[in-house]
């Protein structure tokens, strides 16, 4: 394999940050969410970098009897994402995965040249049965780095732990020309839930998350981010002026 690590040296830098629909996925009747939004979308993040590609998450994969059976993903392959964006999936330097639901990590297998960012937590929450997809979470430990919360993956691109969601959730801010990016990821499922702080309960791990999730929102909204993305709307959050 050839690895390619970031290159952390401070530098000036041109970054960019361009949300990758991947397609959707169709919530089971049993889903908290599935009687006012059956369709799932899926949004994965690339931040351009001059130190090469960082993908936030890569999507469900397709062919899991499962997966296919209760969700019916109609999802693009993102190495076609990546290059109808104009990006070399070479250049993949890295992937963080906000978390190892399956609709996140489907895809991780597309990019074996990419370092793959957790959360410590992360990896053991996806060890208990019926959490995600075994196969697609797993991460090769040459491959596996862990998370620390504040941690610099590359000049500019800030790694922030927020739980909620999941135990091991984490996020992304991403300084650029046009102001503080955050890719919250699933740290809360709407645009409106980021705007009144307040994440949903049936998005949370369990209900004993919940102050976690808040907490996290809190974080993030501190920063005074200029813009917002999320991974499952298609809004974008924007300071109102």
């Amino acid at each position: 394999m050839n690895h390619r690590p970031i290159n952390r040296e401070p530098k000036n830098t041109v970054v960019t940050v361009l949300p990758l629909p991947l397609g959707h996925v169709l919530l089971p009747d049993a889903h908290p969410r599935a009687a006012t939004d059956r369709t799932c979308p899926i949004i994965c993040h690339a931040v351009q970098h001059p130190d090469g590609v960082v993908l936030v998450d890569t999507g469900p994969d397709v062919g899991h009897p499962v997966i296919d059976e209760l969700y019916q993903p109609d999802v693009r392959n993102i190495i076609d994402a990546l290059n109808d964006a104009g990006m070399d999936e070479r250049d993949v330097v890295a992937v963080v995965n906000s978390h190892l639901h399956f609709d996140h990590c489907g895809q991780n297998h597309r990019l074996p040249n990419a370092e793959v960012w957790v959360t410590e937590a992360e990896v053991a929450a996806a060890a208990e049965e019926f959490y995600t997809v075994a196969e697609w979470a797993n991460i090769a430990p040459e491959r596996r780095r862990l998370s620390r919360d504040g941690d610099m993956l590359a000049d500019g691109i800030r790694i922030l732990h927020t739980p909620g969601h999941t135990p091991g959730h984490q996020s992304l801010s991403v300084d650029t020309a046009d102001g503080l990016v955050v890719l919250a990821g699933q740290a809360c499922y709407s645009c409106v839930e980021f705007e009144t702080g307040q994440p949903a309960m049936t998005d949370m791990h369990d209900e004993t998350w919940l102050d976690a999730g808040v907490e996290s929102l809190r974080r993030l909204t501190a920063l005074s981010p200029d813009v917002v993305h999320f991974s499952h709307d298609e809004a974008i959050y924007q300071p109102r002026p």
